[in-house]
């Protein structure tokens, strides 16, 4: 058989299980499951051989589809396995079943008196070697987003319709759909359909709509990310007006010793929470006297230094005080011995040339090794011990940058504002935050604008840069998580060595991986009204549409603030991690 014959065939294939219907036995249709297992074992095989990328990219994407059917029809198969009472068989058929000898025929053979199993969970978990607790999940899963069991046996909705309908539509990825749907169920009532009584979704947001309804349209219409960081902040939101669990007490406390290594909790409120954010953000910065500090793990006190392994210790020679008779008081000279009566080795220290006792600086980049928590502890270290060590380690001074509509302003009593590293403040924090020195209020008026700030310079400091990130909130890729602190603001518009001006108009913030993909042409910028939007290269986005990044809860073009609701913060900023790529201020395209 030749390739076309055997490609007409295997279409044939396809389509038989639907035309046939009830006319494929259970055999034949476990044979032919089988067969698809074994073709796709093998097509994967050749793809691992064949070594083009072009090849292994459309095969990701294949496979990829598989996964989100795979995860589909482990839910489906378990709820099923629910529905039919599969965990009330006879050990006979369970035993069959498992040797390849049961006949899928006639009416099955079910355990008399006590079954083998409790449960549809219990069996799933026994018969497909799993935990029970995730065998448990499955069907759970199914529950919330396939189908639920009646009293009376039979299948009804499920109780997420609306994520169901997304997930039956692979409108977005399923595994992410399914931990939203796991989430919000946590808020509701227990379901009691099976009881009898029909359960109502009750969990809504400010603005009236169910916490659902919000979910399935960020899932369908963001990215992951930005979709995440959206339902993650409205369930804080809804848990901080409805839920009666007291936060945890605020304050410093002392953690147990571990192996010399002290451990402390910090619980703070929002405002100070943004000042050790803004701590952590900057430590990561090479370019700044203080990021280069926080870097050098033994350069200063305040850096943690491990004790050597019991076998370097085994190697270093032991001092013995007692060999070399310290001289007496009165035979010690009132001045310094000079240079030319000291001891050869003191002498080579004297003239700054290494003995050879002495041990060598290091060489290699020794900063690779400082992890990024560590630089956190440096740099907060070194706020603390600064005024103690005389200036010699170069502090970090942390920035708080709050962002509020002007509407807000004028109406403090239930105004919400966010800063630039995402730390949502409640309207009591708001007001007692600007109240204090040092914090920056930036106002913004329509379409994201920032109002009373910019100046052309020849890079985007100070101020100006302020004023970019403030419309821009961070990297205007869309799903791009960079943290502000580490994004460099690209000549968009015209670059500087074509004639291009400094200012706010000109400016767009990118990330060090966006700014670069703008270079080699892989993304185009545009503006629209005033706003710069990117747009993706065609395999990414074939709508070829301006975007803007909503993550760090900048506006899109037409939206317009919602004074109901709380602004839209992520409630863990990921700048307590590191991203991809090198922090640039100063920056120029």
């Amino acid at each position: 058989m030749n390739t076309p014959a055997l490609i007409a065939t295997l279409h044939t294939l396809c389509a038989a299980p639907l035309q046939l219907g009830t006319q494929l036995t259970g055999d034949m249709m476990l044979r032919l499951g089988s067969l698809t297992l074994a073709l796709f074992t093998a097509i994967g095989q050749l793809v691992h051989q064949h070594r083009d990328p072009r090849l292994v990219l459309a095969y990701c994407d294949l496979v990829e589809k598989f996964a989100q059917q795979i995860h589909h029809e482990q839910l489906a198969t378990a709820l099923d396995a629910e529905l039919s009472g599969a965990h009330a068989l006879s050990l006979e058929s369970f035993d069959q079943l498992r040797a390849g000898t049961c006949i899928l025929e006639g009416e099955p053979q079910l355990a008399v008196g006590r079954t083998c199993y409790k449960s549809a969970g219990d069996l799933l978990a026994a018969w497909l070697g799993l935990n029970y607790f995730e065998a448990q999940r499955r069907i759970d899963d199914a529950h919330l987003l396939i189908g639920r069991r009646t009293a009376q046996g039979e299948s009804c909705e499920p109780r997420m319709p609306q994520l169901a309908r997304l997930y039956a539509d692979c409108g977005a990825n399923r595994r992410s759909i399914t931990v939203t749907a796991r989430r919000l169920e946590k808020l509701e009532p227990k379901d009691t359909t099976f009881d009898g009584t029909p359960a109502q979704l009750t969990a809504r947001d400010t603005d009236g709509q169910l916490l659902e309804t919000h979910a399935a349209r960020a899932l369908a219409q963001l990215g992951p990310n930005a979709a995440r960081k959206e339902i993650s902040t409205r369930i804080g939101i809804y848990k901080e007006l409805h839920c009666e669990k007291q936060p945890p007490a605020l304050g410093l406390f002392i953690g147990p010793v571990i192996d010399g290594v002290h451990e402390f909790t910090l619980r703070t409120l929002a405002a100070h929470a943004q000042v050790i954010r803004s701590i952590r953000v900057q430590s990561a910065d090479w370019r700044t006297q203080a990021g280069k500090a926080a870097r050098h793990a033994t350069a200063e006190p305040a850096a943690f230094v491990p004790d050597p392994s019991p076998a370097t210790k085994a190697q270093q020679p032991v001092a013995h005080p007692a060999a070399t008779p310290s001289t007496p008081t009165w035979l010690q000279p009132e001045t310094p011995m000079p240079a030319w009566a000291k001891p050869a080795d003191k002498q080579s220290e004297a003239d700054g040339t290494p003995n050879c006792t002495t041990k060598p600086e290091p060489t290699g980049n020794h900063e690779e090794t400082v992890t990024s928590e560590l630089r956190a502890l440096n740099a907060f270290m070194a706020i603390l011990t600064s005024p103690a060590s005389g200036g010699k380690i170069k502090p970090v001074i942390p920035r708080i940058f709050v962002y509020m509509w002007l509407s807000d302003l004028q109406n403090l009593a239930e105004a919400h504002a966010v800063t630039s590293n995402g730390v949502h403040l409640p309207p009591g924090e708001l007001r007692r935050t600007l109240a204090e020195a040092n914090i920056i209020p930036v106002v913004l008026g329509g379409n994201s604008q920032p109002l009373d700030l910019g100046r052309s310079r020849r890079y985007h400091e100070g101020y100006v840069r302020a004023a970019v990130l403030a419309r821009d909130r961070g990297c205007i890729v869309p799903d791009c998580t960079t943290p502000p602190d580490h994004v460099e603001i690209d000549h968009y518009q015209r670059s500087w060595a074509d004639g291009g001006t400094t200012s706010v108009q000109s400016g767009a913030g990118l990330c060090p991986d966006g700014h670069h993909s703008r270079h080699v042409d892989q993304i185009r910028i545009v503006d629209v009204d005033g706003l710069p939007h990117v747009i993706l290269p065609a395999h990414l986005d074939p709508e070829q549409k301006p975007r803007r990044n909503t993550y760090w809860g900048a506006l899109q073009l037409g939206d317009a603030p919602d004074h109901e609701a709380a602004p839209v913060a992520p409630p863990d900023p990921p700048g307590s991690t590191d991203p991809p790529g090198s922090p640039g201020s100063p920056e120029e395209s």
